[in-house]
């Protein structure tokens, strides 16, 4: 594996920021040699929850994203606040859906956007679940929750019912732990 770094970056400046991104803009000489401009956005790390009954199906929530202006099935997730990876999913988990967990296993750890992003994203599975914390009211607007099995799963992904990609690559990993462990 390469260790040299073949971008050089000459100049980096904030373009914008607010609470939860930063956008800089670095004037770089490319790997052929050439001057350029590379966007970066720097965002916190963030998690996944993969939450599985005794049935093996998994957590879904429909919620409307504001960006793609749609209502779509995803994984429950979110921004880690700098927070420790577990700290986080269980925080994430219980704020999105009510559900608290007595099983944990990490999954994952994947790169978000890699050609503009510096985020990173770990994905959880949560097992041994309950319906028992508080669910927040929060900004996302989050419609309704419920269980679907891999198949019921693959089929909306095709469908495009899921097309968000941190929740395919959470449900990736999920399928492929859940394929392993029966």
């Amino acid at each position: 594996m390469r260790s040299d770094h073949p971008w050089k970056t000459k100049t980096t400046k904030v373009v914008y920021e607010n609470p939860w991104m930063r956008i800089r803009e670095d004037t770089v000489l490319t790997p052929t040699g050439s001057d350029g401009i590379y966007g970066v956005m720097e965002t916190n790390d963030s998690v996944m929850i993969a939450a599985v009954n005794d049935q093996n199906k998994i957590y879904l929530i429909r919620t409307y994203s504001y960006p793609a202006q749609s209502w779509n099935w995803e994984i429950p997730g979110g921004g880690g606040n700098k927070e420790h990876g577990l700290r986080a999913a269980k925080r994430e988990l219980e704020e999105e859906t009510g559900i608290t967990a007595k099983t944990w296993q990490k999954l994952g750890y994947t790169r978000v956007c890699n050609g503009l992003m510096t985020e990173r994203m770990t994905t959880y599975l949560a097992s041994g679940i309950t319906f028992e914390g508080e669910k927040e009211t929060a900004d996302e607007q989050i419609d309704e929750g419920k269980f679907f099995s891999t198949k019921e799963i693959d089929t909306m992904i095709s469908q495009g019912d899921i097309n968000d990609s941190q929740s395919i690559t959470a449900i990736y990993l999920a399928t492929r732990w859940l394929t392993q462990e029966e």
